[in-house]
């Protein structure tokens, strides 16, 4: 049977409280956008897609050295913008800011392509999701309220692990299930 898997990073409550808080602000601008659920926010490291669940042992082995091998890091989150831009937005994001952040992605970038995973096209670019939109158009409003949070800090907590979830799509937004958290050595 196959999973809906990916690998990321776990928000701290305060992250997700300042998360909604934005997310409220900016509701009443895009009511029909889709809003990801705050306790449904990760930082996104890894992308697997539909995975025989045979393959899960596997994939732990892979990552449980890369956690060893990593120390606890700062991670920010400040601002907020726009994929693929303010004039065509698709997805509303807050922006994330580490520099050990990049590194731990390429090794497990590197790890996921030797058990046979494609690698990703695009160049990682660290990312909070918050909405999606299905149309564009009437957005201005929103466009510019963002405008005011383009510096203010969300919030910072020390990454400490990575975590393996399952991603099962409902009707009413996915639900993600952790499977295995790999501990940083630190």
């Amino acid at each position: 049977m196959k999973k809906r898997l990916f690998i990321a990073i776990s928000l701290t409550e305060d992250v997700r409280h300042n998360l909604n808080e934005l997310q409220q602000t900016l509701r009443k601008f895009a009511r029909d956008a889709k809003w990801v659920k705050v306790e449904g926010i990760h930082l996104t490291l890894k992308f697997l897609g539909y995975v025989e669940a045979e393959k899960i042992p596997e994939i732990t082995a892979a990552m449980q050295p890369i956690a060893e091998s990593a120390q606890p890091f700062p991670i920010q989150v400040k601002g907020c913008g726009f994929f693929p831009n303010s004039r065509r937005p698709n997805v509303l994001w807050a922006g994330v800011i580490s520099d050990q952040l990049q590194p731990l992605q390429k090794q497990i970038e590197d790890a996921t392509e030797k058990l046979g995973f494609e690698r990703e096209n695009r160049p990682f670019s660290p990312h909070l999701t918050l909405a999606r939109f299905r149309d564009h158009h009437g957005l201005t409003p929103m466009i510019l309220e963002t405008e005011k949070w383009q510096e203010k800090a969300l919030g910072s907590w020390d990454a400490r692990d990575f975590v393996l979830y399952e991603s099962i799509l409902q009707r009413q937004g996915a639900e993600y299930h952790k499977l295995n958290t790999f501990s940083f050595n630190g």
